[in-house]
């Protein structure tokens, strides 16, 4: 059984580099549903971290009469995403996913 004081360590790392399911973490099977719920709360706590910023951004370009430029930039990003996440398959060798994530029919 881990510590409190471990589980608050690996909490800390998970928030630095969120790269894994924080409750699959070998060692901490024990505290398995406590560190799902930690990584659910706070996944949702930047999920409206990141609408209330976007919902700014959009009042804000609305207020300029930019809207239609921020749409465009924003599609932007997202071309840009699909295309590094295909050389990431394709570095991977996973040339059937590169379709798939440039026609947008595979989350990136």
């Amino acid at each position: 059984m881990k510590t409190r004081h471990d589980i608050e360590v690996l909490k800390a790392g998970w928030l630095r580099d969120p790269l894994w399911d924080i409750e699959t973490t070998p060692g901490f099977e024990a505290h398995a549903c406590e560190l799902h719920a930690f990584r659910l709360a706070t996944e949702a706590r930047w999920k409206a971290a990141g609408d209330a910023r976007e919902a700014a951004i959009d009042t804000e370009a609305d207020r300029l009469g930019t809207h239609g430029l921020l749409r465009l930039v924003r599609q932007l990003e997202t071309m840009q995403q699909r295309h590094t996440d295909a050389l990431l398959h394709l570095a991977e060798g996973r040339s059937q996913a590169v379709w798939r994530v440039l026609t947008g029919r595979e989350e990136t």
